[in-house]
């Protein structure tokens, strides 16, 4: 890698976080948010696909690395480490939800950059990743921890936005001082309140409002000193949501079937039959025969656990069951459409993805489909229930720190009824489109349409006149 430093050009990515991309787009019909719909109007605005699963931590590294997040070591919101090389690791496992929230950068593969490493200076504020970042990471620390940690717990979302806005005002402070050449904020208040609220509901609104007024605001620092010309601004965000009525106790149900079962926050259960990482809450890594250090691909796994996985996908809670076949086929499941196959070829020309209907059509596309490159593959599924379905599922399974089992939650339900400091009324994480669609604004010319939120790293390397050698899962919509 490489480092420019001498060229003008700048770049903000502001993430909004949960905000669907259709009500960014409301709001900025509606001319509620002005400074976003000038963006969008310089450039354009687009809805491109996030990572399976699609939830707030893994999600963030696709728009900061250019890769799925399990090829980097980051397989879910919560995930069990076979190899028991974790430090600091109740029962083996993380959850980005809690306090492992600081062992973020240090879970990512160390020789795959983010943008604040290419690009130097950088800042960060509220941001899941800041690795790499030379004038610091706003938000997390001791102090940060203080503050936060009493609003998120007892679900006081007014008190969340208010430490919220303070981590904005301390970012800009920063901002206007060391004129980033790369710079990322969050704004995550759409997500808690989609969460409580609904993701359509005026206090989302009133997140996308406080991101229009982060651009602004960076917009006017930018021209009072006399580089505003060379300050880029992107909007993005790393999941959607969806509405849910109704909750299902998935740690409870596999109990009730006779089993140990370790999952967050019952880390401390001994000689468990079975992990459960529940993230988003929509989704879930299932890991069998834990006491094992490496994992077993499921053909050799015991021939009873099969059962077990056709009473899973009977529940009413079970839209898909992904099974980890080999490190390139996963089985995926339906309870009413069957069973198919997502297979991944490896080629000089790069991957190439099929999916073969063993006895069914479970993600609706049609029927078998053969050897498509990966902007092939999202362009059959961009437009159905399961966007970029063959990358997002053959990724994820080859990972060595995923379940041996992936389940996606069917459309109003989420997997985790208990536990949570705020009763959920919308979800994410699973595979559903409203829950892996997200919006891109950016402000300069295309010369593509973007697909994937890992086109955004190479796509920022091109601003910013940054050569990489990365092999990147996205491609750059500049060029």
């Amino acid at each position: 890698m490489t480092h420019d430093t001498t060229g003008a050009r700048r770049l903000l990515l502001v993430v909004a976080d949960g905000v669907r991309p259709d009500v960014l787009a409301e709001e900025m019909e509606a001319g509620r948010v002005p400074t976003l719909a000038a963006l969008r109007d310089r450039g354009s605005a687009h809805q491109i696909t996030s990572s399976f699963p699609s939830v707030t931590g893994p999600a963030y590294v696709p728009f900061l690395m250019g890769t799925h997040p399990a090829r980097v070591g980051m397989p879910g919101l919560r995930w069990f480490d076979r190899s028991r090389s974790l430090r600091w690791a109740t029962g083996q496992s993380r959850s980005y939800a809690g306090i492992d929230i600081w062992h973020v950068d240090r879970d990512l593969a160390p020789e795959v950059p983010t943008l604040l490493e290419y690009a130097r200076p950088s800042l960060a504020a509220l941001s899941m990743i800041g690795r790499g970042a030379t004038h610091g990471r706003i938000g997390r620390g001791i102090g940060w921890m203080f503050r936060a940690a009493p609003a998120h717990f007892r679900g006081d979302l007014l008190g969340w936005r208010r430490v919220e806005q303070h981590a904005v005002n301390v970012f800009f402070e920063r901002f206007a001082r060391i004129r980033p050449r790369m710079s990322v904020l969050g704004i995550l208040s759409g997500d808690k309140f989609a969460h409580k609220f609904g993701p359509r509901s005026a206090p989302v609104r009133t997140a996308i409002a406080d991101v229009d007024a982060a651009v602004a605001r960076a917009q006017r620092i930018a021209a009072r000193d006399g580089w505003g010309e060379s300050l880029h601004i992107w909007i993005t965000g790393d999941h959607g949501h969806d509405a849910i009525t109704q909750h299902d106790d998935l740690h409870g149900w596999l109990e009730g079937e006779g089993l140990r079962v370790r999952a967050h926050p019952r880390l401390t259960v001994k000689n468990p039959d079975v992990v459960l990482m529940v993230g988003g809450n929509a989704m879930a890594h299932l890991y069998f025969t834990p006491s094992e250090r490496s994992r077993r691909w499921w053909s050799n796994h015991a021939p009873a656990w099969d059962g077990l996985l056709d009473r899973l996908v009977s529940r009413p809670a079970i839209d898909l069951v992904a099974v980890n076949v080999s490190a390139d086929v996963v089985q995926v499941r339906h309870a009413g459409r069957g069973h198919a196959e997502v297979r991944r070829a490896h080629g000089a020309g790069g991957a190439r993805w099929s999916y073969v209907c063993t006895n069914g059509d479970p993600l609706e596309l049609g029927g078998s489909l053969h050897h498509l490159d990966a902007c092939t593959a999202w362009e059959v599924t961009a437009a159905g229930r399961y966007p970029d379905a063959l990358v997002q599922l053959s990724l994820l399974g080859a990972s060595a720190r995923s379940g041996d089992v992936l389940v996606s939650a069917a459309e109003g339900w989420d997997l985790r009824s208990r536990f949570e400091p705020v009763p959920h009324v919308s979800t994410h994480g699973a595979l559903l489109r409203d829950q892996m669609l997200v919006p891109l604004i950016v402000d300069t010319p295309i010369a593509r349409t973007p697909q994937r939120t890992t086109d955004i790293v190479p796509s920022a390397l091109d601003l910013l006149s940054i050569t990489a050698d990365t092999a990147f899962d996205g491609r750059s919509f500049l060029r």
